[in-house]
């Protein structure tokens, strides 16, 4: 042997290092991909069907994923909610406030109609996630940590709404009562949704989308115009 050591010894000392076996963008794949399968376990057997063994058996991956990403089943359940069923009220109070930044002469009008347009858009006014909102409205009586997301997601959904709403009205010397008011149109839309989803003939999208413009108009004034 040399002092430089052997052929074989040179070349497991010069060899690269491994990467990782899952690099950041893969175990943000396998986040989403757990969402997704549990989704759909929801949607096709309500929340029954979220069973941690169901849910990989649908991703094809191990138990233990889901405590490793998660933090268990609960954990999961919190995110299929914030992903699945918010992601789109997260969408409108995002383009809502970056139309305000980026058109500072956009009516306040303009905002708060767009804002409710989008509730009725076949994105969002939609039967595809029906089983799942009932799965989850039933568990978030009953389950603490989908209990404190859902309020968290509600308020700041409902205070968007509501800022909306008093940038309208205040201007237009109207004395409303913007929270309770955006509290009752979302109530509104939930009510008028679920009723079509059930049976499309006691009411259409837009029918609905002029109820919730009916509701706000008369406390604010016309805004179908702006």
């Amino acid at each position: 042997m040399t002092e430089a050591g052997s052929a074989p010894e040179k070349r497991k000392r010069g060899a690269k290092k491994s990467p990782p076996r899952f690099s950041r963008e893969q175990a943000d794949v396998r986040r989403a991909m757990l969402i997704e399968a549990a989704a759909r376990c929801l949607s096709v057997g309500g929340i029954g069907a979220f069973t941690v063994d169901r849910i990989c058996k649908e991703a094809g991956v191990s138990r233990g994923l889901i405590n490793h990403h998660f933090e268990g089943r609960d954990g999961l359940l919190v995110e299929v909610y914030k992903s699945s069923l918010y992601a789109s009220v997260n969408n409108q109070i995002a383009e809502a406030k970056r139309r305000r930044a980026e058109a500072s002469d956009w009516p306040p009008e303009a905002s708060l109609a767009a804002l409710v347009r989008s509730n009725f858009s076949p994105e969002y006014f939609s039967r595809d996630n029906l089983l799942i909102w009932l799965s989850l409205w039933g568990e978030i009586a009953v389950n603490p940590r989908l209990k404190a997301a859902h309020r968290e997601l509600y308020d700041a959904y409902r205070a968007e709404l509501a800022e909306d709403i008093a940038a309208v009205a205040v201007p237009r010397g109207r004395p409303v009562d913007a929270p309770a008011l955006a509290r009752n149109f979302i109530a509104l839309v939930d009510g008028l949704w679920l009723e079509w989803c059930l049976d499309e003939s006691v009411v259409t999208p837009q029918a609905a989308e002029a109820a919730g413009f009916e509701m706000l108009e008369a406390q604010v004034g016309p805004l179908r115009d702006a």
